[in-house]
């Protein structure tokens, strides 16, 4: 689990259907672990990852004073990265959306970097969406060669929205499956802290998911209060609590619900950072199968994982329109 990130996230499903056999049991915990699974597989695909490269920032300048979130000089220019430099720069490349601007895309190390010589295999349009009463800006990441999208979205925040809170909806696809979102995301009542609210959805897998995040961040401290559910055929897992860090040391306090029945509680107290939480079986006295508790896990982690996913994919985009993941 990624600390200190805060909004929206997505599912995708396999096609085995997993179904309760009762209070508190699973027929198909493989099925619904390979449906969570998948949650990740459209954002580790190489045109929705390399967007990820935005994560610190776009060769963009942020606009002040009310200016346009693209200066009028950049329209119709595209953005291309200079492995000698290590930058973007401005080019002379044609091709890029009159109203909006243009960043290539490229294929990543496993570390996140481009790799050098730069192979482009996207683009990244940017277009301002702003109205009279709102600042909003439209992403969209296209394949080079093919043209096929990949990635779709819009971040708002309305005149009237609290400082800091804004409103992102779209999509994501790796080519064969389309995760729709929805989500708002807030500044907390404290300091460094953050709230937000994701819907998720396959419906063309029935795959569906619900996440409220509660996330405060110290200097070397962490914790994050979620309610997930994910909905897969007629199952619905639940997972709810806190998960906090400390100086490398993981902790956590969480219960997880099948069809609303409690069948989990996770907990730990100090764990060193990359360990896992301890099982326990609540309504039942027979233990977890290894697959029971490979789910549990692949559940607890997904929260982290999914924030952090989408984090980066609308960084570009949140980047412009002056708001903090």
């Amino acid at each position: 689990m990624n600390r200190g990130i805060g909004v929206l996230a997505a599912v995708v499903a396999a096609t085995a259907c997993g179904e309760t056999t009762g209070p508190g049991g699973l027929n198909d915990p493989t099925g619904l672990r390979l449906s969570l699974a998948a949650i990740d597989a459209v954002f580790a695909s190489p045109v929705v990852r390399s967007v990820g490269l935005f994560l610190y920032g776009v060769p963009i300048p942020q606009p002040v004073g009310g200016a346009p979130l693209i200066p009028d000089s950049l329209l119709g220019k595209t953005f291309a990265f200079n492995c000698d430099s290590q930058r973007y720069m401005v080019t002379a490349q044609t091709g890029a959306p009159s109203r909006a601007v243009r960043l290539m895309l490229y294929q990543l190390a496993l570390a996140g970097s481009i790799l050098c010589p730069a192979t482009a295999i996207g683009q990244l349009d940017l277009t301002d969406a702003s109205t009279a009463d709102t600042t909003a800006i439209r992403v969209r990441g296209t394949g080079v060669g093919d043209s096929a999208a990949y990635v779709d979205y819009a971040i708002r925040h309305a005149a009237a929205d609290p400082q800091f809170a804004a409103t992102a909806v779209g999509w994501v696809s790796d080519g064969h499956q389309r995760v729709d979102f929805h989500g708002a995301g807030h500044r907390g009542p404290v300091f460094n802290s953050s709230v937000a609210v994701m819907q998720l959805e396959d419906s063309a897998a029935d795959a569906h998911a619900t996440l409220s995040d509660s996330a405060d961040m110290g200097g070397d401290t962490w914790s994050d209060a979620v309610a997930l559910t994910f909905g897969h055929g007629v199952v619905t897992l639940g997972l709810s609590g806190v998960a906090s860090w400390f100086n490398t040391l993981m902790s956590w306090d969480q219960i997880v619900t099948v069809d609303d029945l409690p069948f989990a509680k996770v907990g730990g107290a100090l764990v060193p950072e990359g360990g896992q939480p301890t099982l326990r079986p609540l309504g039942r006295p027979v233990p977890f199968t290894e697959e029971e508790r490979l789910l549990l896990l692949d559940l607890v982690a997904a929260p982290g994982t999914v924030r952090f996913d989408l984090i980066r994919l609308l960084s570009a985009g949140a980047h412009l329109v002056g708001i903090t993941l």
